[in-house]
């Protein structure tokens, strides 16, 4: 193979897997707002959940439909895996904007404040006492000191970090599922 078909194979490669990476981006969007929403309305948690298990498997899909669409019902692990790479990739990207956004203008404290309200109930503080030996008093002033103190796009980077890492990880099995190679 030439190095033009290479580069033209490899554009093709990263073109759609923005497109899903788009889709499942925003999939984590509506979870993670979802997440952010459960303290008002507790059913979200369900929703969040969901969602989050959902965009793996719309992932695989989407994978195996560029296989059988795309690439004539061909693909091999290597190139299956680092197309789901690429797919979790562009959408932890998504992920880490909106999180970045609403962190930066929306939340103004309001979720670790949401985590602490939590922690501070009695049936947290002796479920944190019993699971983890601490009290809970400690456990919200090591929250209030660690994420208190990070910027909006240090949090971002951190889910960042998270989501890709977490996409390398799942991308091994989604390739080893996906992978069909015709002699």
């Amino acid at each position: 193979m030439n190095d033009m078909t290479s580069n033209d194979e490899f554009r093709q490669y990263t073109a759609f897997a923005r497109i899903d990476g788009a889709i499942m981006g925003l999939m984590w969007i509506a979870s993670f707002f979802c997440f952010i929403g459960e303290f008002q309305m507790p059913l979200l948690s369900i929703v969040a959940i969901a969602l989050g298990l959902a965009s793996v498997a719309v992932a695989t899909i989407r994978l195996r439909i560029f296989r059988d669409n795309v690439l004539g019902g061909s693909i091999t692990f290597g190139r299956a895996t680092l197309y789901s790479i690429l797919t979790y990739f562009y959408a932890a990207l998504l992920m880490a904007l909106a999180q970045f956004l609403y962190f930066q203008f929306l939340d103004h404290g309001y979720l670790i404040n949401q985590y602490i309200a939590t922690l501070s109930t009695p049936e947290y503080a002796a479920t944190v006492k019993s699971a983890y030996g601490i009290e809970a008093k400690q456990l919200i002033a090591v929250l209030q000191s660690s994420m208190g103190s990070l910027r909006p796009i240090e949090i971002a980077f951190q889910f960042l970090t998270l989501n890709v890492i977490l996409g390398i990880i799942l991308s091994i099995p989604a390739g080893a599922i996906i992978r069909r190679v015709r002699n």
